[in-house]
């Protein structure tokens, strides 16, 4: 008698995709049957390069760069060199798994659309150079306002570059997000728990982990994306334990995200786990489509638009908490990232 699936496997076969949540590539390997995608970000790269196995690829980024801009200004070179650094990490895993891989812009840009557009195009562009198709490459935008406009612009030029959105905390965000034609986005399902537990009370009793804000935000998002027939897809991230992902699993991608990206231990805690239920079949609750804000689309107007996504996103609180918290924590990474070449 065949064993039972991994809860891994079983991921899988209820149709959602498993992404790689990591920079140390060689972590990864032995998932490859497992994976398709794969997400990277400064923290993750900043933590890679600072084991002796990676750390030569900060040497490598600065060689290039001082070879392309031998005359620039130290400022310019340092930019391109880090710009390298994260290109070089995500093509590394790109040999391992077989669909699209994501290398952030810097997220100390997040609230200026065109200097993300730029940045965008120049890590395609290096991307592109090493040798990764266009289909294969996801810029990971952070989900400000303006990085919205920005990966607008991206998704939309005549040579598109396909996106994906991260720092989503709430429904207002995947909903702008969605309207402006963007390719995924990447809900963080801890952090939005963690925000929940901050800001309401408990009782003694631990909630069940159908409760779970996090896995009811991705829930919600899948409902209203099939309600509005959204093509946008749903990559959950930050999970903090297996049983938050068996959860998020157990109506396959139908009643969850097309998509979960996770680091290594989460990918061996599902490997692990065997004996799932059956997925379950999904009933989202009925939408009003029609009450829906236009944040973005051809049909809603920009002003407008601009001011109902501040309105809503101030009501809604989570996201005007935790974007800008999350943002901190990427751009101290990305700093101390860059400090690097300083000293190499």
């Amino acid at each position: 008698m065949a064993a039972p699936p991994t809860a891994l496997q079983a991921l899988r076969n209820s149709g959602i995709r498993i992404s790689s949540d990591t920079a140390e590539y060689h972590q990864i390997t032995e998932f490859a049957p497992e994976l398709s995608d794969a997400t990277t970000n400064p923290s993750l790269v900043l933590a890679a390069v600072s084991k002796p196995e990676y750390a030569h690829m900060v040497q490598d980024a600065v060689d290039f760069a001082r070879g392309r801009l031998a005359s620039a200004p130290v400022n310019d070179v340092t930019a391109l060199a880090m710009d390298r650094l994260l290109v070089q990490v995500g093509f590394q895993i790109s040999k391992i798994v077989p669909g699209r891989v994501s290398v952030s812009v810097d997220p100390r840009l997040a609230n200026d659309a065109q200097a993300m557009i730029l940045k965008g195009r120049a890590l395609a562009s290096l991307l592109e150079e090493l040798g990764l198709p266009r289909p294969r490459i996801l810029i990971k935008v952070p989900a400000t306002y303006d990085g919205i406009l920005a990966a607008q612009a991206l998704e939309h030029a005549d040579d598109p570059i396909h996106t994906n959105m991260t720092l989503v905390f709430g429904r207002v965000q995947a909903l702008a997000c969605a309207q402006a034609g963007l390719s995924v986005i990447s809900p963080f399902i801890g952090r939005v728990k963690d925000w929940w537990d901050a800001h309401h009370a408990h009782t003694a009793d631990t909630p069940a982990l159908a409760a779970h804000p996090g896995i009811v935000l991705v829930r919600d998002i899948r409902a209203a994306y099939a309600a509005h027939g959204f093509r946008t897809q749903v990559m959950a991230a930050g999970f903090r334990a297996v049983d938050e992902i068996v959860e998020l699993g157990k109506y396959g991608a139908a009643g969850g995200p097309d998509l979960v990206t996770l680091p290594p231990h989460l990918l061996a805690g599902l490997r692990a786990r065997r004996d799932l239920a059956p997925a379950r079949r999904f009933s989202p609750a009925a939408a009003d489509v029609a009450a829906t804000p236009k944040y973005f689309g051809s049909d809603a107007d920009a002003a407008e638009g601009a001011s109902t996504y501040a309105r809503d996103i101030v009501r809604e609180r989570v996201a005007a908490d935790k974007v800008p918290e999350g943002l901190a924590k990427f751009s101290a990474d990305a700093q101390i990232l860059e400090d690097l070449y300083c000293c190499t």
